[in-house]
């Protein structure tokens, strides 16, 4: 059955019923994905959707599988990012980490930077193409996810993105005006709050140690070295974690610290620098 676009919301507004929390917002994304058309625009499209498509798609949606899988992609700051089963689903709070490691960077030509846990490639990838001369390194350790981060940096064509197969906590010889990281967070206690959707996502991009802190004191401690004199690394943090992190940097004689918060006032990026000589 061939449906017109008002009708076709509908339906799938009524079919994600108990499957979905965000029933009017995940059906005007999935009219909006089968129609090839932008969500604000759906008002004045005349274009038909197959009832049939949607229900493909609710019946996916059913079993937990994340929106973003189904469509193949997600946008991202600036980009629109592949992804897909194995690699972590880029996300509106991972943006505010972009703004920050552009900030930090703003004053300096050609900075040489690298993003840490990269995924999907979205934190690496958007800082790239934000400042054409940098030389931005991505190192992802996990086989799926890495896959992304190489067809993202093709797709992209970030021609400055260097994508490197190797375990973030055993860092370079080479030093960076700038470390980014969004590292696993969330501590294994919280496992059973989180959604069918999260828990669809690679649990080695998700869980962060008995505290959700490991890899904030591990990175910290064996990046530093790694900054040039003025360099800084800038964290994305879990909610209520900016004050542990800080306190991490501190601890690792990182100093100028600061936070940046997200658009719910939530502070979502750490940053701090080293005197490195």
């Amino acid at each position: 059955m061939v449906m017109q676009i008002p009708a076709a919301i509908r339906y799938a507004k009524e079919a994600l019923n108990g499957i979905s929390d965000e029933q009017t917002l995940e059906a005007k994304l999935i009219v909006a994905n089968l129609t090839d058309t932008e969500p604000n625009r759906l008002n004045f499209s005349n274009k038909t959707v197959d009832r049939k498509e949607i229900d493909k798609i609710v019946q996916r949606r059913s079993v937990g599988e994340p929106l973003q899988y189904i469509f193949g992609k997600w946008w991202f700051y600036k980009s629109e990012f592949l992804v897909g089963k194995g690699v972590l689903i880029p996300r509106q709070d991972t943006e505010h980490l972009v703004e920050t490691g552009l900030e930090l960077i703003k004053n300096i030509e050609n900075p040489d930077v690298v993003d840490l846990c990269s995924g999907s490639g979205c934190v690496a990838i958007s800082i790239a193409k934000d400042r054409p001369d940098a030389k931005v390194l991505a190192v992802e350790k996990y086989s799926e996810a890495y896959d992304w981060l190489l067809k993202n940096t093709a797709y992209l064509e970030s021609t400055n993105v260097i994508p490197l197969k190797a375990d973030a906590l055993c860092p370079r010889q080479e030093k960076f005006d700038l470390i980014v990281c969004n590292p696993p967070y969330i501590p294994p206690c919280e496992k059973e709050t989180l959604s069918k959707e999260v828990l669809n996502e690679p649990h080695t991009a998700l869980f962060g140690g008995e505290d959700g802190l490991f890899f904030y004191r591990e990175i910290s401690k064996v990046w530093k070295t790694n900054l040039k004199k003025g360099g800084y690394l800038a964290f994305e943090v879990g909610i209520k974690e900016a004050d542990a992190v800080a306190e991490i940097l501190k601890a690792e004689g990182f100093t100028e610290i600061g936070t940046k918060k997200d658009l719910l006032g939530i502070q979502r990026v750490v940053f701090g620098t080293v005197n490195n000589v």
